[in-house]
């Protein structure tokens, strides 16, 4: 009895995965050979195997091609919610590219890699983890003045000599200083130098307002703080399909930072901001994109990171069209005062972008551009959507800060329908591409398939039938769809070149007589052969070369390469209005348009950066192709849409090229072969294949003549093809066929002798045909088709984690240090600052702060607090009118007063004597964490006053939507509730809502909550929700939105109810501490920390 080897069963056991992965028993003996050095047999292989099967360790794997798999331990079917694990065989070398490709190519060499079928194993549902690592920037919980301190601005200078287009001043006075200079020099350089710049000079050039004065221009610089840390896995697990109570509790708790690629950092090391580094997660930033973008270089460091930019900005100088001010309504008109709604970020969008027209609008984009650079890899590229009513200043504006040189590409888009217009409608959009440099930018084609009669297959004319017949398309074969079986649609492409610095004429390697039935060609002088003799010869052994009237031409078939590269000019995009991702903004971009550019320009694991957020449509792409993302807006309603778009979206699992690494090594794409000229003239595997094959065509010529010259027919035979067409042969007087002009079908005058021997002649012919094809297709370059990955059948995908971020906004100017009042203007315009804070004081003063139910707070006196003596925080003293002390705080104009701001005013107001019994912070907006930090303040009396818009708006609205100015703002309304078996339950009722079309304060119900989440565990650091809601989301909104085969996989009734205003039970954490965020219809955050019992 034969023994089993021990080694050979621990080689096995070390290298099946655990996951249960099949593996095939060839694959796993080469294995135990290359890492144990054992070469093992099949008989002792088996034997091993067997045992282990026996003892139960093993299971045989599905399907036909014997594998085997890891027992693992029996579960209930159901849904299994994991980030992407490293595999066990993550040492195992590379595959050949020749493997990685097999699933799609016809080739032999190599085992095919088929994707495992549905039904081998549970359905997972996963999400691809990026292995890079990014800067610590800190969790909003854990900021301090002190850890967070204020920066000095960056400054950001252009260089004025860049200016491209539309004015002509070449400056006389200039130009005569130059030549002057030059000539007194007497230096060749020196003059040459200024010979450039005259030119330079004298070029046209965009100028606009402020331009000339403005060569610099300075951004705060800030941290990125972290609010929220979302995992859609996560809170997928609530609801997923269990069977086991334990299974069920499983999961909910896990920390989407202690994936496989990082720990959670300790405390001590999370204070202290971008000195560690810590696995990478996506990030949704709300802020300006110039603050975004500065933080990015000047905080963390990511100077010539990013791959791509996609930049959709304003197409041009409309104000409400522009931005949409409800989650649930994106029908806005531009100049609609219904559609006004004065949000603060809205007025600041105005300011910046819109207030001086045109001006305003490129100094915008300038501005971000420059920093752009700045982020780009020297491989990266920018793509900048626009419409045509801008588009000759956004080009010019491109090309002066990333070079005439380094542009790409003008894309036309069409679009699904132009606008009723009295003129011709407008049914195309355009994206300006530029890159960081042209000379090194990365770049894939993307391809269409190319059928008969369709796009990029217009030139294909010609037919070749299954004889070898070859003829023009007649009408009925271009109305057919596809050729009949054996047929092939061909072209005749050019075989001559007319390419500089090559040899032409007598005695040139390409220049030579080429004979072709009978008849010799040449090229004329000024062409050449595009390959050499060799290289003719092998086109002609294998029939690629056809003789027209007076010259050859190259026979392309349309397999050769079914597919054709996209060019400038992309038809196919349409609308947006998809059943899969319908529109939900007003400004949203076509997926396909952002996917082309992603797909040319990234691989997966590069990082993408969209400072146009919208509805996050570069960053569900990004998120489906595997590549980073940041992405970032000054909307609330924006990130809000974004938010739930891609905690919602569902995604095709792409199998990982080498799995080991990640998505750094790429996908499994699919591949087309690509036959060129080139490919077919250096295969010297023609050469003997028409060395074994033509003597066999040689011998059945000589029998067929021989035959007809023993049987002639009764009428002379005419020659059709070749050199001598038309001429008339007598085999009875010897004249033979030689082997271009047999005929296809025999003449019916032939002996049955006759036409058995064409029979075989044109067989042989065939026979040799077909072999040189194949070997003529085994040769073919291989073109990958980046937007064709192979899908998993046993994989589904979600969205991975990704954090909440906010631009925190700069300290507010005390009072006495405002710059005085002044009319808008170009520096106005740029920087949004102004002296409005001198009349809020005087207006508090003058109305008071009004509470609902008729309450109010009247001031007796309000003085401004001097700077000098240490007030930057707190802006007035003052008293009640009933005695008390008090202190105010006003937020900034164009965003939210910030957590750093109250803690700091609090300081300020503990200093001052007597002490204030009230503090009053008055904002337009509040931070979540700011508003949580004054509803939690003990010792003093700290209240929130919601500021009327209006206040903003004098010269943008002439009428006042309220007398009243300043509001009292209370907490969100929201209940805790214990089961009956020891658990805990939340409900949300609402929080107070300041209308502004109205100017008033209203208390928002149940009906105005556009999403709440909930943090079961909150750690004071930033939130975690474990569980979301969407009580606003329509039938196929919200959760509904996630992909049929992902839905089935999870409880459905526990599904709907993250579409309400209930939460589902939970149990303490080990903080026992929760904390809710409630988002209304216009993205307005209210945010309560609660203690558990």
């Amino acid at each position: 009895m034969a023994k089993v080897d021990d080694a050979i069963v621990a080689a096995i056991r070390e290298l099946l995965p655990k996951d249960g992965t099949p593996l095939g028993n060839q694959r796993l003996r080469e294995w135990i050979a290359e890492d144990f050095g054992i070469a093992a047999s099949e008989s002792a292989y088996n034997l091993a195997r067997d045992w282990l099967l026996l003892e139960g360790f093993l299971t045989k794997g599905m399907g036909r091609g014997g594998s085997v798999r890891r027992t693992t331990p029996s579960v209930s079917p159901g849904l299994t919610l994991e980030a992407q694990e490293i595999p066990a065989d993550a040492k195992r070398p590379k595959p050949k590219q020749m493997e990685a490709q097999a699933m799609f190519s016809q080739r032999k060499t190599g085992e095919p890699t088929k994707p495992a079928r549905k039904g081998d194993e549970d359905p997972k549902v996963i999400a691809y983890r990026h292995d890079q690592k990014r800067r610590n920037n800190p969790d909003v919980g854990v900021v301090t003045p002190e850890t967070d301190p204020d920066q000095p601005k960056t400054k950001w200078a252009y260089d004025p000599h860049l200016d491209p287009a539309l004015q002509f001043d070449v400056g006389r006075a200039e130009i005569e200083r130059l030549i002057d200079d030059a000539l007194a020099s007497g230096d060749d350089a020196t003059m040459r130098a200024a010979l450039e710049t005259l030119k330079r000079m004298g070029e046209p050039y965009l100028n606009w307002a402020g331009k000339s004065e403005r060569t610099s221009f300075d951004v705060d610089t800030v941290s990125l703080h972290v609010h929220e840390r979302i995992d859609p896995a996560t809170i997928l697990a609530v609801v997923q399909k269990r069977m086991k109570k334990e299974q069920a509790s499983g999961g909910s708790q896990t920390d989407m930072f202690r994936a496989w690629f990082e720990d959670a950092l300790p405390y001590r090391e999370a204070i202290e901001f971008y000195k560690h580094d810590r696995g990478w997660s996506n990030r949704l930033v709300a802020g300006d994109s110039l603050l975004v973008m500065n933080s990015l270089l000047q905080k963390e460091g990511m100077a010539g990171q990013v791959q791509m930019i996609y930049i959709d900005p304003p197409y041009g100088i409309k104000y409400g069209s522009n931005f949409q001010p409800f989650v649930n309504k994106r029908d806005v008109k531009d100049r609609s005062d219904q559609d006004l709604t004065q949000e603060p970020e809205m007025i600041k969008a105005f300011r910046d972008t819109w207030e001086l027209g045109i001006h305003s609008y490129l100094t915008y984009l300038r501005d971000r551009l420059l920093l752009a650079k700045e982020l780009l890899h020297e491989s990266g590229s920018v793509f900048v959507q626009i419409s045509d009513e801008n588009l000759h200043h956004v080009r010019e504006a491109m090309d002066e800060v990333f070079g005439s040189e380094n542009f790409v590409s003008q894309i036309t888009f069409s679009k699904t329908s132009g606008a009723t217009v009295n003129l011709l409608p407008s049914t195309a959009d355009y994206i300006l591409w530029s890159a960081r440099d042209k000379a090194k930018v990365k770049f894939h084609s993307i391809y269409l398939p190319k059928e008969m009669g369709g796009d990029g297959a217009e030139k294909y004319d010609q037919i070749e039938l299954g004889t070898g017949l070859r003829r023009r398309l007649s009408v009925s074969d271009r109305s057919s769809s596809s050729p009949q079986s054996g047929e092939r649609i061909y072209r005749l492409d050019n075989l001559m070149s007319q390419s500089e610095g090559r040899e032409k004429g007598l005695g040139a390697a390409c220049w030579f007589p080429v004979s072709l039935g009978g008849r010799d060609f040449l090229p004329n002088e000024r062409n050449r052969w595009k390959t050499n003799e060799a290289g003719i010869q092998r086109l002609l052994s294998s029939n690629r070369i056809q003789a027209t009237s007076n010259s050859l031409a190259y026979v392309r078939f349309i397999e050769d390469f079914p597919a054709f590269s996209i060019t400038n000019i992309w038809t196919d995009i349409g609308g947006i209005q998809s059943r899969a991702d319908p529109k939900v903004y007003v400004v949203q971009t076509a997926v396909k348009a952002v996917e082309r550019c992603l797909l040319m320009t990234t691989d997966p694991g590069d990082l993408v950066l969209d400072p146009t957020c919208g509805s996050g449509t570069t960053a569900s792409v990004a998120e489906k192709w595997g590549r980073r993302w940041i992405t970032c807006d000054t909307s609330r309603v924006a990130v809000t849409l974004a938010k739930q778009r891609l905690m919602t979206a569902g995604y095709d699992y792409f199998e990982l090229k080498y799995p080991h690494e990640g998505l750094k090594g790429g996908f499994i794409y699919k591949t087309v072969p690509h036959v060129t000229l080139k490919s077919i003239a250096n295969n010297p595997e023609i050469d003997e294949i028409y060395a074994s094959h033509h003597p066999l065509i040689e011998t059945a010529l000589r029998k067929l003549n021989e035959s007809l010259k023993k049987h002639p027919p009764s009428e002379q035979f005419v020659v059709t093809e070749g050199g001598r067409k038309g001429t008339k042969l007598y085999f009875a007087k010897s004249d033979a066929l030689l082997e271009w002009e047999v005929p296809f079908d025999s003449p019916k005058d032939w002996s049955e002798d006759a036409k058995l021997s064409a029979a075989v002649f044109h067989g042989a012919r065939q026979t040799m045909q077909k072999a040189m094809d194949r070997s003529i297709a085994s040769h073919a370059d291989q073109e990958t088709l980046y937007d064709q990955p192979a899908v998993s059948k046993n994989k589904l995908r979600i969205t991975g984690p990704f954090t909440v971020e906010a631009v925190p906004f700069p300290t507010v100017l005390a009072l006495d240090e405002q710059a005085p009042a002044a009319e808008a203007d170009v520096s106005i315009a740029r920087s949004g600052e102004s002296s409005r804070q001198h009349r809020w004081r005087d207006e508090l003063l003058k109305t008071g702060i009004r509470g609902k139910g008729g309450q109010m707070l009247k001031f007796a006196e309000l003085e401004t607090l001097p700077s000098g003596e240490g007030f930057r925080h707190l802006h007035c003293n003052g008293s009640l009118d009933t005695g008390e002390r008090i202190v105010v705080s006003f937020g900034p104009e164009h965003a939210a007063l910030e957590q750093r701001q109250v803690e700091l005013a609090m300081r300020e107001a503990g200093e001052l004597f007597p002490r204030p019994k009230m503090i009053v912070f008055c904002a337009f907006n509040f931070d979540p964490e700011a508003a949580k930090d004054i509803d939690a303040t003990k010792g003093i009396v700290a209240l929130k006053a919601q500021m009327n818009t209006d206040l903003l708006t004098e010269d943008l609205k002439k009428g006042r939507a309220s007398n009243q100015s300043f509001w009292l703002m209370g907490q969100p309304d929201v209940a805790v509730h214990k089961t009956k078996d020891g658990r805990y339950q939340v409900e949300v009722h609402g929080f107070d809502y300041f209308d502004t079309a109205k100017g008033e304060l209203v208390s928002g119900g149940k009906g105005k909550i556009a999403a709440w989440s909930l943090d079961t565990d909150y750690d004071e650091r930033s939130l975690f929700p474990r569980q979301f809601f969407f009580p606003m989301a329509g039938a196929k909104d919200g959760w509904n939105k996630l992909k049929k085969d992902i839905k089935a996989e999870l409880n459905e009734e526990l599904l709907d109810k993250l579409h309400g205003t209930v939460s589902l039970p939970f149990d303490a954490g080990d903080n026992r501490k929760i904390a809710v965020k409630i988002v209304d219809d216009r993205g307005i955050e209210s945010l309560k920390v609660m203690a558990l019992e």
